[in-house]
């Protein structure tokens, strides 16, 4: 797998810099998702020709393409996204998300998983991967509730369980439910 990942931002590599971002660069992965940051000034052509590469690869099965420029969302980058589904690296049976990210991010700019990385301690990462496993269960994540809450909530909040992530929703005004 990570052969592929590497080949995949050796490709990508001639549109920017791509960075492994999430829960691969932190080793707090749960499930199959992949994130790729492709790092360069924005340029909506090369964003389209990858897109098209994308759309004539027949092992991917499901391709979404969401502009992110002007999102107001906190937990996401602020850029071009291509969201593939559904990929069978190894022909196994087990599907994969990749979602690949075109950001506009300075130089030595601190990333969320730059801060996370140094926020990770061998006490927080089992409450951390425990509440994705859980919270990824209800309708609400994916929509308003992601994985960055989880880790804020744990880092920031000291959240254990499933009613102190709910306790850290609530001072935002979100639920789960």
């Amino acid at each position: 797998m990570f052969r592929i990942v590497k080949r995949g931002a050796n490709i990508l590599s001639i549109y920017g810099k791509p960075e492994i971002v999430g829960s691969l660069a932190t080793g707090l992965m749960t499930w199959r998702d992949i994130d790729i940051e492709v790092v360069k000034e924005i340029d909506e052509d090369k964003y389209w020709e990858v897109v098209k590469k994308i759309f004539h690869t027949p092992d991917y099965k499901r391709t979404f393409v969401i502009d992110f420029q002007k999102s107001v969302n906190p937990n996401t980058p602020k850029g071009l996204h291509i969201c593939i589904t559904d990929y069978d690296f190894k022909k196994d049976g087990n599907l994969w998300k990749i979602d690949i990210w075109f950001v506009d991010r300075k130089e030595g700019e601190q990333t969320f998983t730059d801060w996370l990385k140094d926020k990770i301690t061998e006490e927080n990462r089992p409450y951390m991967l425990s509440l994705k496993t859980e919270v990824r269960k209800y309708s609400r994540y994916g929509k308003d509730i992601y994985s960055v809450d989880v880790y804020k909530a744990v880092i920031e909040h000291n959240a254990k369980n499933i009613e102190d992530f709910k306790n850290y929703l609530s001072l935002n005004g979100r639920s789960l439910d």
